[in-house]
């Protein structure tokens, strides 16, 4: 006898904090990425253009669990997606212990209940996520596709962690630390009255590290800097989160901003000066402090998140996928959709462009052509 609700208001969102930030306390399966402080940052600076579509599960007064959807309409075609979709690097439901199977239950089918969308696209997804629960459930058309690869490091002693890179590596690693303990760098976790001042320092030196390097163009964006510096905020005064800075002759030239998980701590946004990246390997230092952070806390993992970059592979002990699980209401609607991303995950698994078979790139134009018929149909 649970009571389920779809609420569409942002101040029902907003006064949802306490109660949501309890749920995600007693969440086993939920990361810091399902936590209020950072999904209602998201929204502040990204709801603009999606319609609220959160689903509460109760039972009596208690918060069982969250489903926190926004509804994306364009041409006629509407989709859900998760609050966060985008920037999180994992996203997911929310379960209460215990009531894993009742919430994924009552989802699926209030989903069945939420008009005008015919394609749910639940991405970035864990393989122990809790929204696998609702896709195993539900009786529409469905599939899941590989999206990103999170490389893990294992917690363990630092020379022990160094010994294990390769020759060339290891003496880069250690050089870069001792030419930073020359140069009198040290580093500080940002206090919450001066995290504000930390997080718009990080997002400058972000900018900078990754000039001319592929950076990608919403991390340009008035929006992207605001979200980062709410969620930083936040998430540092509810100990989910801070920011790490390296200082040397009075700036910061390295900045790092890490996420608390249950047995883990996670790299999320990084930034350095151009002469700290000339002068240092400076993947080595905030790997360091992080993994000094992971130690302190008896943590068993690093995560350096999403994205397999050739540096953090030299670091990691294992890769972990994340998914990205579609369902649909109609079948003819929703295939060229997942059809179009299979493919794509299909063709991004191999390491360049000219890798890929040519009949997949000739199968995603083909059904990108046909995806936009169908669109074209629902106008």
């Amino acid at each position: 006898m649970l009571e389920t609700l779809v609420l569409d208001d942002a101040r029902d969102f907003a006064a949802l904090e306490e109660e949501w930030e309890d749920l995600y306390r007693n969440s086993p399966l939920a990361t810091p990425f399902q936590s209020w402080a950072w999904l209602y940052s998201w929204w502040e600076s990204y709801g603009e253009g999606y319609e609220l579509r959160l689903i509460t599960v109760r039972d009596g007064d208690l918060l069982v669990g969250i489903i926190p959807l926004v509804l994306e309409r364009r041409g006629g075609f509407g989709r859900l997606l998760f609050v966060g979709t985008g920037l999180t690097d994992y996203l997911d439901a929310l379960a209460r212990e215990g009531w894993e199977d009742a919430v994924s239950e009552a989802g699926m089918w209030v989903l069945g209940q939420i008009n005008s969308w015919q394609v749910a696209d639940l991405q970035q997804l864990r393989p122990e996520a809790a929204a696998w629960s609702i896709f195993r459930r539900w009786n529409g058309p469905r599939t899941h596709v590989w999206q990103d690869g999170c490389p893990i490091v294992d917690v363990k002693p630092w020379d022990e962690l160094v010994a294990a890179l390769s020759r060339n590596y290891r003496s880069t690693a250690r050089r870069a630390l001792r030419r930073a303990e020359a140069d009198g760098v040290y580093c500080e976790v940002a206090g919450q009255d001066g995290v504000e001042q930390a997080a718009r320092r990080l997002v400058v030196l972000h900018r900078e590290a990754w000039q001319k390097r592929d950076i990608g163009p919403e991390h340009l964006t008035r929006r992207f800097e605001s979200h980062i510096v709410a969620a930083a905020c936040r998430m540092t005064d509810r100990g989910l989160g801070g920011i790490t800075e390296f200082w040397r002759d009075g700036e910061v030239i390295i900045s790092n901003f890490w996420v608390l998980g249950r047995d883990s701590v996670g790299t999320y946004v990084l930034g350095a000066s151009r002469e700290a990246l000339r002068r240092y390997q400076w993947n080595s230092l905030y790997i360091r402090d992080a993994m000094n952070i992971a130690r302190g806390r008896n943590n068993t993992h690093l995560d350096l998140l999403r994205g397999e970059e050739p540096y953090k592979l030299r670091w990691s002990s294992r890769t972990v996928p994340n998914y990205r699980l579609i369902l649909g209401r109609n079948p003819v609607l929703w295939g060229p959709y997942a059809g179009y991303h299979a493919l794509r995950s299909r063709a991004r698994r191999y390491a360049s462009s000219e890798d890929a078979p040519r009949w997949i790139e000739d199968a995603k134009g083909g059904y990108r052509a046909l995806r936009n018929k169908v669109t074209q149909i629902r106008k």
